[in-house]
This record gives structure tokens, sequence and C-alpha cells, in this order.
């Protein structure tokens, strides 16, 4: 009799057995590890610029952290706006990032009649990452080892020299410095700040105006001479170079650096990759690596890049209108 009441009570179990998998089933399918898969960040200028730089590091730490493979993309061109749109079209599942500049969210607003992407509709701020100052380079054969002299050797040989740029950081110094002091010079453009710093080492070009942490290899290489720094003051790496403000009063700019994400992203994966960002810059072996550079690290809250994107979207556009840049 007990036999059978076992039997009994065995055979009711069975279905709310099966129940309980069929209703576990669909929550337990849904809980998935994130990432999944490898993560992407955008780069959207060329391998070595400042920001590829800056990219590799995290890449490198996120990637632990994240227990994935993060991929470099470099899509560069057009002052940052192909692999900014690239971006903005990417897979809003959380797996891909856009390392954006003070160039992408900021200055084309002003340099562009029309942009292929919105700075503030296409993405979602995930944190500020770093900021760094540009620098006025010169080939070494340029007779001139201040800023000062420099202006003064172009006034006395109009249209024979030549500047190059591959960034908004780059162009809005040159076009400010020429139209500050009345200098008659050609501007090649480039489509980053590497390959037009390639050719002012070359002597195709006798002018560039490079992010620190690409000028100042060749600075100590002896390829390259520096003449000011864009920041408000003097650069601690680079003493006795002065702030740009003295051959353009009034003149600053540091370029920044942040990281965004397509707009439709889960809250949940900009948060997780916020919280990895911040962790990376917090890092001293991650210092350790982008202090030679000149990078100063500035991590954030997704708010607090959003209200600082659009403070620097006006700055930026004041100085486009003080250099005297028409929109393309």
């Amino acid at each position: 009799m007990q036999a059978t009441h076992s039997r009994r009570r065995a055979l009711l179990a069975l279905p709310l057995a099966a129940l309980a998998v069929t209703l576990a089933g669909p929550a337990a399918a849904q809980v998935k590890r994130y990432p999944d898969h490898p993560v992407t960040f955008i780069v959207p200028f060329p391998a070595g610029s400042a920001t590829d730089q800056l990219a590799r590091v995290l890449a490198e730490h996120v990637g632990r952290a994240a227990g994935q493979t993060v991929i470099i993309d470099n899509k560069p061109g057009a002052n940052g706006t192909i692999g900014t749109a690239a971006a903005a079209k990417a897979p809003a599942d959380g797996h891909s990032f856009l390392i954006a500049t003070s160039t992408t969210h900021a200055a084309n607003a002003s340099l562009y009649r029309k942009l292929p992407y919105d700075p503030i509709k296409d993405f979602a701020p995930v944190s500020r990452l770093a900021e760094i100052p540009f620098v006025m380079l010169v080939h070494p054969s340029v007779p001139a080892d201040t800023a000062q002299k420099f202006v003064a050797y172009v006034k006395a040989n109009p249209d024979k020299l030549a500047w190059g740029s591959g960034s908004s950081g780059s162009l809005i110094p040159g076009h400010a410095l020429v139209s500050a002091n009345n200098l008659r010079m050609t501007h090649v453009p480039y489509k980053g700040v590497q390959p037009a710093m390639t050719d002012t080492m070359g002597g195709q070009t006798q002018l560039v105006f490079a992010d620190f942490s690409s000028g100042l290899p060749q600075i100590k290489a002896g390829k390259l001479r520096a003449l000011a720094v864009t920041s408000a003051a003097e650069h601690p790496m680079l003493p006795g170079v002065p702030p740009m403000s003295v051959v353009v009063p009034g003149f600053e700019m540091t370029a920044w650096f942040a990281m965004y994400a397509p707009a439709a992203t889960p809250a949940a994966a900009v948060s997780q990759m916020n919280q990895w960002v911040r962790a990376a810059l917090a890092d001293p072996a991650v210092k350790a690596k982008l202090a030679p550079s000149g990078f100063g690290l500035t991590p954030s809250s997704p708010p607090e890049l959003g209200l600082f994107a659009a403070k620097e979207t006006l700055k930026w556009a004041k100085a486009v209108q003080a250099a005297a840049i028409q929109p393309e």
C-alpha cells in the first residue's frame, strides 16, 4: 500500500517538474552574459594618432574586465566624419562604441554645413576619457626658433610656405595663426594628423599643428621643432615652449576624447562600459602607459559628458568664427 502511494506521488510530481522547467526556460534564456562576443571600438582617425593610442590602451584593460576581445576599427577621413557616421549606424547592442574627440563631437558642427551624423541624437554618451593640447611644429630647415620669428619669416616669404592639417585640432590653430597675423601660406588638408605630420617631416610642408602625443616623439628625435602649445600655459613635458597666445592673443584650445555608443544602446550596457572605462582610467598601469604621451585623464558619468560636449560645441563654434574658417 505504501509503495502504491509513493508511486502515485511520483507520477503527480512529473508534470509539476516539467511545468517548472517550461516556466524557467524562457527566463533562463533571457539572462545573457554581457558582452557575449567581441566588442569594437571605432576610431575615426588613423592608426598612431592620439585617438588611436588612447583607444588601444583602453581596449586592453576593458577587454580583460569584460572577458572579451576588444577590436580597434580605424575609419579615418573627412575630419573624423567617416568613422563617426559609421559608428552612428553600428548595431546598438552594446558591442560597438565610438572613441570620439572634440573634432567629431564639437568642432565639426561648425566646420560643416551638413554632417552625415547628429552628434547628439545619434549617440549615447558613455564617459569622457582624456584631454591633450596641440603643438605648433615646423620643419628643422625653417630658420625660426620661436613662434614670433616664424611669423616674421612667413611675412618675409609670402606664398612660399605651406601648412598641413588633419583634424579640427590642427585646422583651427593653423587658420587662427594665419588669420591673426595676415599670413600668406598654402593650406594642405590630410585625412589625419599623422600623414600631415609626415609631410612636414619630409619638407613638403613647413608647418603642422599635431596632437601632443603624436608630436612629442618627433620633437625628441629632432625631426620637428616645437614653437608653441595650444594650451593656456606651458606643458610640463615641453618646458620653455610658450602657449600660442604669444602670436594669437587669447588663443587657447585643448583637444579632448570621449566614448559614445549608438543612440539605442541599452542603458545597462552603457552603464557597464562606463564602469569599465572609469576603472581603466584609475588603474596605475593605464596611467603609466598614457602619461608619457601627455594625456590628462578626465573620466566622467554619461550625463557629465553630455553637458560638457554641449558647452564645448559653443566654445569651438566661437573658435571657428574667430579663425575666419568658412564651413564646408
